[in-house]
């Protein structure tokens, strides 16, 4: 069983933080049933909106500006979730500091502007599916509030 928890912050976004991450999983991971994601809400972050800590491939801490509201939460969350999916997939490994592995392949993964940022293919992906994670999520609520 998937073990999911937020700390920090509010109930009401604690609450939110849990059920996109277990909506989340369900989406992109549904057959792993061994996760262990952590979410800590801060309101002291200054350069981002979220951070994703792989400690090892089945155990995650992310990391999500508590100031963040309404779609811009959700969607700081699901792009976390993204890299949670390629962490636990296999997908992308922290080789050292600098550099990473995305699906066999290794790249630096430093930067200095913001379009070398979203060309590496990680980020790529996880900005696509951000978006559609989020617009999925916010149409499964409205489903679940009209019953």
């Amino acid at each position: 069983m998937n073990l999911v928890s937020a700390w920090g912050s509010t109930h009401f976004k604690r609450t939110t933080a849990e059920m996109v991450v277990n909506f989340c999983i369900e989406r992109l991971m549904p057959r792993m049933k061994t996760l262990d994601i952590c979410v800590q809400l801060s309101n002291d972050m200054d350069h981002a909106d979220g951070y994703c800590l792989a400690v090892d491939n089945r155990e995650f801490v992310i990391e999500i500006d508590s100031r963040l509201k309404g779609d811009d939460f959700i969607t700081a969350l699901t792009h976390e979730m993204v890299h949670v999916k390629q962490y636990a997939r296999g997908e992308t490994k922290d080789v050292n500091t600098f550099t990473k592995s995305w699906k066999g392949d290794e790249y630096i993964s430093m930067y200095s502007t913001v379009d070398e940022y979203m060309s590496l293919p990680w980020e790529a992906e996880a900005y696509q599916l951000q978006e559609v994670l989020c617009n999925e999520y916010k149409l499964l609520k409205l489903k679940e509030i009209k019953k």
